[in-house]
């Protein structure tokens, strides 16, 4: 089963959770993010190949968290 699926099984699942703590909105932005984005390790994966080098992926990491 693709990995999008059972995501979606668990969101459907922890959703009345998510709905009494106000979280809903949050944890559906943050899944568009990594679909959207990919993951952290996607994007490090994806910097190393562009740059060849452990401390141009650092400095992307530094970039991404300052921006927020």
């Amino acid at each position: 089963m693709p990995a999008w699926t059972l995501l979606a099984r668990l969101r459907d699942r922890a959703a009345p959770g998510l709905a009494a703590s106000g979280d809903s909105e949050l944890v559906d932005a943050l899944l568009e993010e990594v679909r959207t984005e990919g993951t952290g390790a996607a994007r490090q994966r994806a910097a190393h190949l562009r740059h060849g080098r452990l401390g141009r992926v650092v400095d992307s990491l530094v970039v991404a968290v300052a921006a927020g």
